[in-house]
């Protein structure tokens, strides 16, 4: 199906805002003081969970979030993105609590690989010759890294693996981004309430140690969860997977750069061929699009 451009450039601001958006997140888990990744993504969950609620109220969508969940098979589908998308949360943070921001970044450079390779096989989306060369070139850079490692670089199979099947699913589901969102929050809130409750009940304070600073930070990780995935939905929604998977490299290079540049992380000659490959083949990409497009359009 062919999308109209007008959609097309609606999806392509939605997702290049999302990656910027996710970019800066490292600096929020950074401001934090949070020994237990699990309490930040607790509090992910509760305040979205909260703030989607409001918003879905105010427009009106909870009958039409009702009607969505009672069909037996909804339920099951978003039980299994809620699943992918909070061992996505739980990675990335522990990746930045680590200092593994270059970590992350490189997972978020393999995942439009992983989404694609998923979207044939889901989806049944094809790839042109430019399109296959573009993945190519990253899929080297992957098994470059891994070379020169000597080893698996395991948080970032997991961040790219985990998000692309997210992605995937949601996107063969084909709900509003907002709608699916909060219900995969309210499925995550009795396990985030749970566990603020029993930090309380071992003397721990749930808000990051408390204090109005802490409580705020608290309050902003439903905005900083919400709004970067809710755009990052409505790109998926309306672009091919491809490419709504290769602008998503907006976020993994402002994660290198912030890694880098604010967290003083290592930034060595191989990571520099890695990367270097995998920016080659985003290059290839985007600049084949407007040839392949008018291949595409039948001579008249």
């Amino acid at each position: 199906m062919e999308i109209p451009k007008k959609n097309n450039l609606a999806g392509i601001c939605f997702s290049l805002s999302a990656g910027f958006l996710w970019a800066i997140v490292p600096l929020y888990i950074k401001s934090v003081d949070a020994d237990d990744p699990y309490e930040i993504i607790a509090h992910r969950s509760l305040w979205s969970a909260v703030l989607l609620f409001v918003i879905c109220w105010i427009a009106g969508q909870l009958g039409d979030i009702w009607r969505l969940i009672r069909v037996r098979h909804n339920l099951f589908n978003f039980f299994v993105t809620t699943c992918f998308l909070s061992l996505n949360w739980g990675f990335y943070v522990y990746a930045v609590q680590t200092e593994q921001v270059v970590g992350a970044a490189l997972g978020y450079f393999i995942y439009p690989l992983c989404t694609v390779f998923f979207s044939i096989l889901v989806l049944g989306e094809r790839l042109d010759k430019w399109a296959g060369l573009a993945i190519g070139l990253v899929c080297f850079g992957v098994i470059a890294k891994a070379i020169m490692i000597m080893g698996v670089p395991w948080i970032s199979l997991a961040l790219a693996g985990s998000f692309s099947l997210y992605a995937v699913l949601r996107k063969r589901m084909d709900v509003d981004p907002l709608q699916g969102l909060f219900i995969e929050t309210v499925i995550l809130l009795p396990f985030a309430a749970g566990f603020l409750f029993w930090m309380q009940a071992n003397g721990q304070v749930p808000f990051f140690g408390g204090g109005a600073a802490n409580v705020a930070l608290a309050l902003l990780a439903g905005g900083i969860t919400v709004l970067p995935l809710v755009l990052f939905l409505k790109g998926n929604r309306v672009l091919s997977m491809t490419m709504a998977s290769l602008l998503f490299y907006s976020n993994p290079t402002m994660q290198l750069l912030f890694g880098v540049m604010v967290f003083s992380e290592a930034f060595l000659l191989q990571d520099l061929i890695v990367f270097g490959l995998i920016w080659l083949g985003i290059t290839i990409y985007f600049t084949t699009r407007a040839r392949v497009a008018r291949l595409a359009v039948p001579a008249p």
